[in-house]
């Protein structure tokens, strides 16, 4: 999402961080360890969301599925959304990660 679209409401002073790959500081809660966003050095503007902590709709849908090439065997996608096996090319995705459509 934007980073300018993003703003903590509090516990921002609990985070840690770490870098999961050159580039990517995935970020978590030191109390309880849940993970919160993801910061990536080359796209600065761009916060990756865990969707799963959030406690309302954010109000948008998947336009398309990335990284499905390293599911789970037992996972089945079955949704008719675009899937990629890695990030999609940017004539696919806008730089904050919607797919432009």
């Amino acid at each position: 999402m934007p980073a300018n679209s993003f703003r903590w409401v509090s516990g921002e002073g609990l985070l840690s961080g770490y870098e999961s790959s050159p580039g990517t500081t995935r970020t978590f809660c030191r109390v309880c360890g849940s993970t919160l966003v993801s910061l990536f050095t080359e796209n600065p503007q761009t916060i990756g969301l865990a969707m799963g902590t959030l406690d309302d709709d954010p109000g948008v849908r998947a336009e398309f599925h990335v990284f499905a090439g390293s599911k789970a065997p037992w996972f089945e996608i079955t949704d008719r959304l675009p899937q990629f096996d890695e990030f999609p090319l940017a004539s696919k995705a806008r730089r904050d990660g919607s797919s432009g459509s």
